[in-house]
């Protein structure tokens, strides 16, 4: 079961190889996602699930019909920015979706923890470390907009460069209100590792079951069984 808190007040999108960008959608609850999947006629697909790293004050309940929808939405997107209250704090490192890819991304997640307790310190405590189900992990954190979403944004941007140095894997080019982030709890169709799951990787120990749970082939048990943990809000 994937927590409320991440659809609340999200944009939430559908991505996959052979799928046009699906845009805009809203659930209230994760028992809806098989509903909204046959809806959208994307049930036998494989693709991926994103939301938005912006809440949003009041996302518009957009129709499911494709026209009236992607008019609705791009009308909204002119103005959302203007009603964005919390940010996720969000560091991606990926690699090659390899088991040496992996290491060396993990590697780096260690690194940035350790300069991040120097640039943040106490608030470190509230970050989560989360396996993106194929090419590294996310470091993630919840940030209220005091000034403006841009800011938040700048932010961040100048920890990132300030980490990157330091970690290679690290990615400095997603810094924009619009970013989407896969869906925390969601699977995702890997090519290299088949079909895998966001979930949090929290320490050396559930870094190795991962590792392990992959070269065995043991995705389905072991991403079935994974729990979650929730983000928790720091001040930049």
């Amino acid at each position: 079961m994937i927590n409320v808190s991440e659809f609340r007040g999200k944009e939430l999108a559908f991505l996959g190889k052979d799928l046009f960008p699906l845009r805009g959608y809203q659930i209230t609850n994760s028992k809806n996602f098989a509903t909204l999947e046959k809806i959208l006629r994307i049930e036998n697909k494989d693709y991926n699930s994103y939301v938005t790293v912006a809440t949003y004050a009041d996302v518009p309940k957009f129709p499911l019909n494709p026209k009236p929808h992607w008019k609705e939405f791009k009308d909204w997107v002119k103005t959302r920015d203007q009603t964005i209250t919390n940010l996720d704090f969000m560091l991606d490192f990926d690699a090659e979706p390899t088991i040496k890819g992996l290491q060396k991304a993990w590697a780096d997640v260690q690194t940035a923890l350790k300069m991040l307790k120097i640039l943040l310190g106490e608030q470190t405590k509230y970050l989560t470390i989360w396996f993106s189900g194929n090419k590294g992990f996310h470091i993630l954190g919840k940030c209220k907009v005091i000034t403006t979403a841009q800011d938040i944004i700048n932010k961040q941007l100048e920890i990132a460069k300030q980490l990157a140095p330091l970690c290679p894997t690290l990615d400095t080019s997603i810094y924009d209100t619009a970013r989407l982030r896969k869906l925390l709890g969601s699977y995702v169709y890997s090519v290299n590792f088949g079909k895998t799951r966001v979930i949090p990787i929290q320490n050396d120990k559930e870094f190795k079951e991962l590792i392990t749970a992959i070269k065995t082939k043991n995705n389905k048990q072991y991403f079935t069984d994974k729990t979650l943990i929730r983000t928790s809000n720091i001040i930049l």
